[in-house]
């Protein structure tokens, strides 16, 4: 995965074919966005697995509105990295983090 990281228009590629397109892009970016944290090259640098199981139940609790949020679908695959250029999911962690690992 981490080449696909390079490219927001193959952040799709990431994403469980069982969804068949069907997700909010919003959601895409923000678990590829911790999913990049844990691949970090310096384990200093990766969060600790409790802070991922927080972010990702977060993640899990948010409820999906298809009239509010963009869905990610072939069609709308060309607007959602369009989209995602001018986004940027922000994602911090705290030094207690890199003690832990």
């Amino acid at each position: 995965a981490r080449p696909l990281f390079k490219d927001r228009r193959k952040f799709w590629m990431m994403a469980d074919p069982s969804l068949e397109g069907k997700y909010p892009v919003r959601g895409l970016y923000q678990a590829l966005a911790i999913a990049a944290m844990c691949v970090q090259e310096q384990p200093s640098m990766r969060p600790v697995i409790a802070d991922v199981v927080t972010a990702l139940n977060y993640l899990a609790s948010q409820k999906y509105d298809p009239s509010i949020h963009p869905v990610q679908s072939s069609k709308s695959r060309r607007a959602s990295s369009t989209r995602a250029k001018s986004e940027e999911v922000k994602v911090t962690t705290t030094d207690d983090d890199s003690e832990s690992n």
